[in-house]
């Protein structure tokens, strides 16, 4: 019997005891992802860049008309201060960007005595301008109550005085 374990113990020998798992590397399988999310913001900001390019920008008088032609549903909703705020930004953004000069921040006062020099195309809209001003700072600042009336012809002033004083043949 001794014989015979001997081969079997010589074999045992041989065989090695369990060892813990095999840790693989981890995976590197992120990259793909950030590969991905780079080409995604690539194309978005080229088809931004070709859209913006396209797109023809308005001129100062047809900004002006549309941004006019919103405040009509300040009228129906009877809000003469924010009928006032937008009119007269209206046509404050459009004087600073059709005759260069800084308009939105200064005083009404500030502001014609800018535009109303002599060579100026303004100059024939001289009281026109200054009185819907005057009425737009009344109806902001002062909290004047406005009838529907008077803030149709307020806009109509507005509307009239941005197609006179529009470059011509440019038009919205």
């Amino acid at each position: 019997m001794i014989a015979m374990l001997a081969p079997v113990a010589g074999a045992a020998g041989d065989i090695r005891d369990i060892r813990g798992p095999i840790v693989s590397p981890p995976s590197h399988a992120w990259w793909p992802y950030l590969v991905l999310v780079a080409a995604a913001v690539i194309v978005a900001i080229v088809v931004r860049t070709i859209v913006r390019r396209r797109r023809k920008p308005l001129s100062p008088d047809a900004e002006a008309i549309r941004a006019l032609e919103s405040a009509r549903e300040l009228i129906e909703r009877g809000d003469p201060q924010a009928f006032g705020s937008r009119v007269s930004d209206a046509v404050r953004m459009y004087v600073e960007r059709a005759f260069d000069v800084h308009a939105p921040r200064r005083t009404t006062d500030e502001l014609l005595a800018d535009l109303m020099t002599d060579d100026s195309p303004v100059a024939s809209h001289r009281a026109a301008l200054g009185v819907f001003l005057e009425f737009c700072d009344l109806a902001k600042y002062a909290r004047w109550s406005l009838s529907q009336t008077a803030m149709t012809g307020m806009l109509d002033s507005a509307e009239a005085f941005v197609r006179a004083t529009a470059s011509p043949g440019v038009g919205p």
